[in-house]
């Protein structure tokens, strides 16, 4: 599934390398992206379509969310986000699939190309390395491929 994202409020609590992997994922996407966190890496401070509220995470913070990723290196607070999170909203504990809505596949993206690679959660570095083989093999053409194909299509 590949969710469109433009508007949606999406929540990070955390602020090390896992939470900037997923605020790099989300980035250009439209998304209201929020990361809670008492520090954060200067990268992520840097994102533009990132804010920051340096801060302990509450339950008040994922309110109206439609994402959640629970990101810290903390079981505890990642379990805690979790168990605050409503039916409704989808909730990612990195440190624990099974305790998660939903599992992020690696993502290769050239334009409207698109390419996700999953594990299911059983080796995130297996479909890292996997990422990388097919990030050298689909360059920037296949997005101009693709864009091609596109407009051929809707001269029909």
């Amino acid at each position: 599934m590949i969710m469109k994202l433009h508007g949606k409020k999406v929540v990070i609590v955390g602020g090390g390398q896992i939470a900037l992997r997923k605020a790099k994922g989300l980035a250009g996407t439209g998304a209201a992206i929020t990361v809670i966190s008492p520090r954060i890496l200067k990268e992520l401070e840097q994102l533009h379509d990132v804010a920051w509220k340096q801060k302990e995470f509450e339950e008040k913070d994922i309110e109206g969310a439609h994402l959640i990723f629970a990101a810290t290196s903390n079981k505890s607070i990642n379990k805690n986000v979790c168990a605050c999170a409503d039916d409704f909203q989808w909730v990612n504990d990195i440190s624990d699939s099974e305790n998660s809505s939903f599992i992020t596949p690696a993502i290769v993206r050239r334009e409207k190309f698109i390419l996700t690679i999953s594990t299911s959660g059983a080796s995130p570095i297996l479909a890292k390395k996997l990422k990388q083989e097919l990030e050298e093999r689909y360059d920037d053409q296949m997005g101009e491929l693709v864009n091609a194909y596109e407009k051929r299509r809707n001269k029909k």
